[in-house]
């Protein structure tokens, strides 16, 4: 079936649908009419890279900038008039249609980022006209997982140097200038609380390994969910423990066994304890199924899917449609992350990981990938998606 495609306008043509009055501005490189019958929007075609301005996907156009204050009331859930939003294309622009604000910040002042909802979402032959999709950059092998089983943490290391960027060395100057006087005052901080508590003394050889490899790759210590810089002292229903990451509400935190005890404490089991709603509860604690080497490389993973610059999702994937997917994929020999939640399995290609959540006849599956061309080819798959920043 052929598609047929919007018919372009001249710009004047577009800008003029905002009505008399109209005041222009600019938002990062959109243009913006605010008139007396309509706000427009123009945007420039090209894939600019994830959540930057621009389309970002089939139903989504993102606008960042330096703040324009009075522009607010125009990008806000219950503006008056309607907004109009067009690409600028070869000289020219093609209508996308009406959107309203899906997010805006809520203080003027701050008016430098809105996220816009088309009404009717873009076709395909239409989003890869405005956003075509790029080739893919250099996607790392997945040959790593011939390792999980034997040796977890040569495992870790190789998907973590193939899938984290390197170190920045401009970026880290710029943060550490940012947080310089924070950064002081932590150090006073924890040299304070050194002075008054023993040292913890060596931490387990499989969580030194990871500090190590996240001075190669930052990223290993700004997930959602954090691994601790610093690891702390807690203790719970099963004793004394060392509290190495936490859940990013402080819900649900890891950790092993402090002091190590036992034969196994070179690789420690480790705990999952949950500290639940009511403040004033005892927290429940279970042990994980992966002791300490392979438990932080299916830690990684799954915030790796989470914090992937592309991802796609779906709640209700069948698996009929599932099933030959995973096939060209590679499971990750680990026990299903967070059992008691979510219960994932992991699976991946080259740039790519699937995090899987349920058997029988649907799964809510979740993907993560290096490069948007990498996603490009499921949107043939037949699912329902949720996300697709394919």
């Amino acid at each position: 079936m052929t598609t047929t495609l919007p018919s372009p306008i001249t710009e004047a043509a577009a800008l003029s649908v905002a009505g008399e009055g109209a005041q222009r501005y600019e938002l990062g490189s959109a243009l913006i009419a605010a008139g007396a019958d309509a706000t427009v929007v123009l945007v420039e075609a090209g894939d600019h890279g994830p959540w930057r301005e621009g389309v970002q996907d089939a139903a989504t156009v993102v606008l960042r900038g330096t703040p324009v204050t009075g522009l607010h009331p125009r990008f806000v859930h219950t503006a008056e008039l309607p907004i109009h939003a067009y690409v600028r294309l070869d000289g020219a622009c093609l209508p996308l249609g009406r959107a309203v604000a899906a997010r805006a910040e809520t203080e003027p002042p701050a008016f430098a980022w809105v996220t816009l909802r088309l009404e009717r979402p873009l076709g395909r032959a239409l989003l890869d006209l405005v956003r075509p999709v790029p080739a893919p950059g250099p996607t790392p092998d997945v040959d790593w997982v011939d390792e999980v089983e034997a040796v977890p943490l040569r495992a870790l290391e190789s998907f973590a140097l193939g899938w984290f960027p390197a170190r920045d060395p401009a970026r880290e100057t710029a943060r550490d200038t940012a947080h310089g006087a924070a950064r002081d005052s932590a150090r006073d901080s924890a040299r304070d609380s050194t002075r008054e508590a023993p040292e913890l003394g060596p931490v387990p050889p499989a969580l030194e390994a990871f500090h190590r490899l996240a001075r190669l790759r930052p990223a290993l210590l700004e997930f959602t969910d954090p691994v601790l810089e610093r690891p702390r002292r807690a203790s719970g229903p099963l004793g004394g423990r060392l509290v190495f990451a936490e859940w990013h509400d402080g819900g649900m935190d890891w950790s092993v066994p402090w002091p190590p005890e036992g034969p196994a404490k070179a690789d420690p089991r480790v705990w999952h304890t949950w500290h639940g709603e009511d403040p004033y509860g005892e927290p429940e604690s279970g042990v994980e199924a992966e002791p300490l080497s392979r438990f932080l490389l299916q830690f990684t993973l799954y915030e790796a899917v989470n914090s992937a610059p592309y991802q796609a999702w779906t709640s209700n994937a069948p698996a009929a449609l599932l099933a030959p997917l995973l096939r060209l994929l590679r499971p990750v020999p680990l026990s299903p992350h967070l059992p008691a939640h979510y219960a994932v399995r992991f699976h991946v290609g080259p740039g790519l990981i699937a995090g899987v959540s349920g058997e029988g006849r649907e799964a809510l599956v979740t993907f993560g990938a290096l490069h948007r061309a990498v996603l490009t080819p499921l949107a043939d798959r037949g699912f329902e998606w949720r996300r697709f920043d394919g």
